[in-house]
């Protein structure tokens, strides 16, 4: 009786087990990729990205090797964002230039890859500091107010003493009330002890000092 029942127990088993899957251990499957770090530029690598420089005109080119016939695609973070695909070639190798804008001081790239099986490749990113980056120029708020609060009689007094040599909407730059008068077509400012120079009042621009000037990216007239 014993030893039937321990057959029993036994087949009982047996279904369970041929019931019940045995679970199998997951392989990852993920697209191989590689970034070649450009030369000369002194990369810093972190474990959040990779920091180098741009060109000294903004480029930047990123190339690498993934699996052939890949989709690669690079996401610009930071300015205008952006997404670049571009597909490797049958020996999977890839490349890309880029070239910043003169808006964008600094930004980062994150680099993937996928095949056609809809396998992804880990991320790399790198953060690039652009060296042609350009500052934007922007007026003090003393600057701004100051000109403003004398703008009406400075454009008065000037239409009314230069109607006889100039035309309609001109100035003279020493006619402005003793105020630093710029041109904000040429970047260039006039100070009143200099030689008094026509310009379109349209395009003047007020300052109490040259340092107000200066600041602001004008440069004195050399008459």
């Amino acid at each position: 009786m014993k030893n039937l029942s321990k057959i029993i127990i036994g087949i009982a088993a047996s279904l369970c087990l041929w019931a019940i899957p045995t679970a199998q251990p997951v392989k990852a499957s993920q697209t191989p990729l590689s970034v070649n770090i450009p030369d000369g530029k002194q990369a810093q690598i972190t474990n959040k990205a990779i920091k180098l420089n741009s060109e000294d005109d903004g480029t930047i080119t990123f190339e690498g090797k993934t699996e052939a016939n890949a989709e690669v695609t690079i996401a610009k973070r930071g300015g205008n964002n952006r997404h670049y695909k571009i597909e490797a070639d049958e020996n999977g190798h890839f490349s890309k230039t880029l070239k910043l804008s003169t808006k964008t001081k600094k930004c980062n790239f994150d680099i993937t890859s996928e095949d056609d099986d809809d396998s992804k490749s880990a991320k790399t990113t790198f953060t690039v500091t652009n060296k042609a980056y350009v500052k934007p120029v922007v007026e003090s708020e003393f600057s701004s107010s100051s000109s403003s609060s004398v703008d009406e009689d400075s454009l008065s007094t000037a239409s009314s003493s230069s109607t006889s040599t100039s035309a309609a909407g001109d100035m003279k730059t020493d006619q402005a009330n003793g105020m630093i008068v710029g041109n904000a077509n040429s970047k260039i400012y006039h100070t009143p002890d200099q030689q008094g120079y026509h310009m379109n009042s349209a395009n003047a621009v007020y300052f109490n000092t040259e340092a107000e000037a200066q600041a602001a990216g004008y440069r004195k007239s050399l008459r």
